[in-house]
């Protein structure tokens, strides 16, 4: 339960106090008065039956939000290895043929021209090689993915990721805190213009906490904006992921930019 909720326990306390305050006083309680504490009674069942409702309601959502997250970072793994085998597959051909090529040329002496294609090749397999933003393999996945919508919309991106594979964090979770980071980016990104987008997002680890930063360009209507229906829940995650893990989350916005950042305790025993 929500600790804002705590405050409709004064209406409770109020009638019991009410009613020990007649009591007390010896105050004789005729039918209108039984009828009011039966009442009164009634309402706060069902208050406390609408403040458990909404408290499940609460963890049914962040439920499904993880476990929409979880499928996410399935579909973009599964999506990388079909990527990758396609990708071997094609360099193997490609592979195959073109060293019968170079095989040929030097048969027949033509050693300028089998460097240049050596050369040439080589420049494919460097086009291949999957891009490594950092060591962890879940934010490579995920940033592989969102760097597609970040060459769609047209934005200069800037990464600077010290991330180590044996992060003491729930991979969901981790999944859950850079895909909201960059999201909410993108959703203020898209409201401006093309030549205004910028994305600069950094990580490092400092003792025993990692340390998010993500700025974007954005403008100031966007960066103060109220919730909106079926959007918006980035912030309220971010925020709950970062108490989750003993760390603060903050966000503002200064000059044409909207920065958030993350702390979160990602090592044991420091």
């Amino acid at each position: 339960m929500k600790k804002e909720n705590l405050l409709f326990l004064v209406i409770p306390v109020s009638q019991i106090l009410i009613l020990l305050g007649n009591i007390t006083g010896k105050r004789s309680l005729n039918f209108w008065g039984y009828g009011g504490i039966v009442l009164s009674v009634a309402a706060d069942l069902l208050l406390l039956y609408v403040l458990i409702w909404s408290s499940r309601r609460e963890k049914l959502r962040k439920e499904l939000q993880e476990l929409s997250y979880l499928q996410e970072t399935e579909r973009m793994q599964n999506e990388m290895l079909e990527a990758k085998q396609k990708e071997l597959l094609d360099m193997r051909s490609d592979f195959e043929k073109r060293l019968e090529e170079i095989r040929e040329k030097l048969k027949r002496g033509e050693e300028e021209a089998a460097c240049l294609e050596m050369d040439a090749f080589q420049v494919s397999l460097d086009e291949t090689r999957p891009a490594d933003y950092c060591q962890n393999a879940v934010v490579n996945a995920i940033l592989s993915e969102k760097e597609k919508e970040f060459q769609k919309l047209g934005i200069k991106t800037e990464f600077a990721l010290l991330i180590p594979r044996g992060l003491k964090l729930d991979p969901l979770h981790l999944c859950s805190l850079f895909s909201n980071l960059i999201d909410n980016a993108l959703e203020a990104l898209a409201e401006i213009p093309e030549e205004r987008r910028k994305f600069e997002l950094n990580a490092e680890m400092k003792g025993a906490y990692l340390f998010v930063k993500a700025r974007n360009t954005s403008e100031k209507s966007h960066a103060v904006r109220k919730r909106r229906k079926g959007r918006g829940y980035g912030t309220q995650i971010l925020q709950e992921l970062a108490e989750t893990y003993e760390g603060n989350y903050q966000a503002g916005y200064e000059k044409g930019w909207y920065t958030a950042v993350v702390m979160v305790k990602a090592v044991q025993g420091r």
